[in-house]
């Protein structure tokens, strides 16, 4: 079930994207073919070869003949747009040659990695070794931690006005020290810091209450003895020390009918992440699901935005909005968006002061709100209430011409000081707002 939101959301810039859609037209291509595992086409090139283009369906994986440097080239994100605009004209069901040899070495490969895995898993475990091990990282960890909370401190003392402070080396060289102590959520922290905090419209306030939140959870982690489970797990997580996904996938599934709301596809060191929030229809739960790549592989999600699936998810302990591990694909339904939301934003305001007491570290919430666009650079909800929104001025334009100005169901994000937009529905359809890195 491949659609146009899953090829936009693993193009690598709009300049690809523009490019890409300038070849999604069959006369632009000598041979076009498809069947249930791969796309594959020879596309008219500046050259006397036409470019050999690939494209695995079952991860997105591309491969082209073309010397573009880019992951997927403007061939392969072609080839994915008309599969997904005219798939009759992927007429050729016969498999050239060098499509055989490029899946034969994919699975090769990929049959290598699960013998890998699988000799690793029947490995008899070293338990002594393996407790060396826990120690040495729990005395890195502690280390990583007890460096932030004295830097912040010294930071404080000298004042958050001063060069080191505002200085994002400072940060920089903060975060390669945690990823050292193997704390890599700290790492993250320390990276919004760099490229959010530091480039605010309020650099004062929103640094003062980044590095407030930070010295909790220093203090929060050496005390962690002293909290209850669910407040202990997500403080390690957190820090980076949290559940393996084999122990969360062991904890009792919520079975539901998840709305997919919301995605955001981003990169970051070398590594694709994609970011979508789930709404179970029947629980009213919200559900963060994280996929990863490394590049120049890209993420294929299964679920397409505004898609509806029917699985069970497994949440990471600790009070929510929580991120959650699906046990499986499920099934999946397109289908129109849901029906207007019950929620406001006073009810969204009251969520969110609720859930920040429960958990002092939440960065945003989600939310699925009916809103229009104000001329002021603020959205309003159904009873007139309106908030801060945070929007360029082309995802404003192209949320008033959705929009026409009429209340329209959204999701998006409040991180307590402005909206963030992530899909919009658009009639019978459900369209992202966010491109990738966006």
């Amino acid at each position: 079930m491949l659609t146009a939101d899953q090829v936009t959301a693993i193009v690598p810039d709009a300049a690809s994207l523009k490019a890409g859609r300038g070849l999604a037209t069959p006369r632009k291509w000598e041979l076009l073919g498809a069947d249930e595992e791969a796309l594959w086409g020879l596309a008219i090139g500046s050259g006397k070869n036409p470019y050999q283009t690939r494209v695995s369906l079952s991860d997105l994986a591309t491969k082209c003949s073309c010397p573009s440097r880019k992951f997927p080239c403007k061939h392969a994100i072609a080839l994915m747009l008309i599969a997904t605009g005219e798939p009759a004209s992927l007429s050729e069901k016969t498999r050239p040659d060098w499509l055989k040899e490029w899946l034969e070495s994919r699975a090769e490969r990929q049959e290598k990695s699960a013998a890998k895995q699988a000799a690793k898993v029947d490995k008899p475990v070293d338990e002594k070794a393996a407790a060396k091990r826990r120690e040495k990282k729990a005395g890195r960890i502690e280390e990583g931690v007890d460096l932030l909370r004295q830097t912040l401190l010294d930071l404080s003392r000298e004042g958050l006005a001063s060069p080191t402070a505002r200085d994002a080396s400072t940060w920089e060289s903060l975060q390669r020290r945690m990823i050292d102590c193997q704390a890599p959520g700290l790492a993250t922290a320390l990276r919004h810091v760099t490229d959010e905090v530091l480039r605010h419209d309020e650099v004062e306030t929103q640094l003062a209450y980044e590095m407030g939140r930070r010295f909790l959870l220093c203090k929060s982690y050496e005390r962690r003895d002293q909290l209850d489970d669910s407040t202990r797990a997500q403080i390690e997580e957190l820090i980076g020390d949290g559940p393996r996904s084999e122990e969360v996938k062991s904890l009792p599934a919520v079975e539901d009918h998840w709305f997919v709301a919301g995605r955001q596809v981003f990169e970051r060191d070398r590594l694709t992440t994609s970011l979508s929030w789930l709404l179970g229809r029947r629980s009213g739960r919200w559900a963060k699901v994280l996929r990863f790549a490394h590049l120049p592989s890209t993420v294929a999600e299964p679920w397409p935005l505004g898609s509806k699936v029917n699985t069970g998810v497994c949440f990471y302990p600790g009070p929510g909005p929580n991120r959650a591990l699906p046990m499986d694909d499920g099934q999946v339904k397109l289908e129109k968006p849901p029906a207007a939301s019950d929620e406001g934003f006073e009810a969204l305001l009251s969520r969110y002061a609720k859930s920040l007491v429960a958990n002092p570290f939440l960065r945003s919430l989600p939310f699925l709100i009916e809103l229009r666009p104000e001329a002021n650079g603020r959205l309003a909800d159904r009873l007139g209430k309106a908030l801060r929104w945070s929007a360029d001025e082309a995802e404003s334009l192209r949320v008033e011409a959705i929009t026409g100005g009429a209340a329209t169901l959204a999701c998006g994000e409040w991180d307590g000081s402005a909206l963030r937009l992530l899909g919009l529905a658009d009639g019978e359809n459900w369209v992202s707002l966010k491109s990738r890195n966006g």
